[in-house]
């Protein structure tokens, strides 16, 4: 089959125009590796110091009680920074683990080696029921395959900030940002439930799903009340506002201070182990990304080694032309056992899904017609 020119990429990554969000200037750079200049001309020192005082500022505040909240999904960005805020920065975290489906039982190991590095440690189990309902409709209706989980990572962070009155709280990169998106949170170390709903669930406020279940069945799927948030006046914040994000960097420590392990073989789609270790959902959702953009996590995660310079665009041309789409074979009885669908009606969302404008069916399996380049 011969392949055309199809999309747009960008000249010193790999990342296409179909791509959401995604913007290329007038020398067709896109805006995650004009972000990645810029990034060298900020005063990281100062952005320290300005993490220094809020630091301070809370620790003040919360005496006894914890000092801030940090996601932790049992892999290398959340266990740096909690072990950084600790180490680093006297503060007493509490680590808040949103328990995925489908657990990869690295994932599950790492948190318990994470946890004998002595951190205090809550894990969220969010009705499974509700969940697997949701991940269902949005399955089926918007080719995302776990959104409940992606909407429980920001609702049950917001939830125990209010629970546990502790309005810190660190998330890792903002992705819109590091990755090709919106730019309206470069400068702001903070966002809100508005943020939060419009730029990390797709627009959709799950309270939605009160059509569907009460309000105590959606309680880790929605948020506080405007009145709480208003009285705790949460500082929601990422840690890339104050560090230069290195992904790389923070695998290093989390795998010589805090017992990280990684995938024995590469990952689906991929050619790193040590990324995403925490569920076997997450291969299905970067292989529905691959078929209705045309880029999968090869592409995502070679665009963020060619940033920090451990990739040419040449060595990563080769790796997204040899990884990027593999279909996750291997886990397809853990979906349909999830689903609760046939391998039919499984291969039918599929089909659904398929941007049929850069892919054909062949054999049972979409091919690509267009050429990475």
């Amino acid at each position: 089959m011969e392949k055309t020119k199809k999309m747009k990429y960008c000249k010193k990554c790999l990342m296409p125009n179909t791509r959401p969000r995604l913007i290329f200037n007038e020398d067709g750079i896109c805006n995650a590796c004009l972000w990645a200049e810029e990034k060298k001309h900020i005063n990281w020192d100062e952005r320290w110091n300005e993490l220094e005082k809020i630091c301070d500022k809370y620790r003040a505040r919360n005496k006894n009680n914890f000092d801030v909240i940090v996601p932790y999904s049992g892999g290398k960005d959340g266990g740096y920074i909690a072990w950084t805020l600790k180490n680093k920065l006297g503060m007493t975290p509490l680590v808040v683990t949103v328990r995925p489906p489908m657990e990869n039982p690295v994932g599950v190991k790492n948190i318990s080696n994470f946890l004998d590095r002595g951190f205090d440690h809550l894990m969220i189990t969010p009705n499974r029921e509700v969940g697997r309902f949701i991940d269902k409709e949005n399955f089926i209706n918007k080719g995302i395959p776990m959104h409940a989980h992606m909407i429980a990572v920001q609702t049950v962070i917001f939830r125990c900030a209010v629970q546990y009155d502790i309005p810190f709280v660190m998330f890792a990169e903002e992705g819109e940002t590091e990755y090709g998106g919106t730019t309206k949170l470069k400068d702001k170390h903070t966002y809100d439930m508005e943020d939060s709903i419009n730029l990390y669930l797709s627009g959709v406020d799950p309270s939605k799903y009160l059509d569907n279940f009460t309000e105590k069945d959606l309680y880790w799927y929605t948020y506080p009340s405007r009145n709480d948030l208003i009285a705790l006046k949460p500082e929601i914040s990422h840690w890339s506002y104050f560090e230069d994000f290195n992904n790389y960097k923070h695998y290093i420590l989390a795998k010589e201070k805090l017992g990280l392990l990684e995938n024995e073989e590469r990952s689906s789609g991929t050619y790193e182990n040590f990324s995403a270790t925490d569920t076997y959902i997450i291969w299905l959702y970067f292989y529905l990304m691959y078929l209705k953009f045309g880029f999968g996590r090869t592409t995502s995660i070679a665009g963020t080694d060619i940033r920090r310079g451990a990739l040419s665009r040449k060595q990563a041309l080769n790796l997204v032309k040899k990884y990027d789409g593999e279909y996750p074979e291997q886990y397809i009885d853990y979906y349909l056992d999830y689903y609760k669908m046939t391998r039919e009606e499984f291969d039918n969302v599929i089909d659904k899904w398929a941007n049929k404008d850069l892919f054909v069916k062949e054999n049972g399996i979409w091919q690509p017609t267009f050429e990475v380049y």
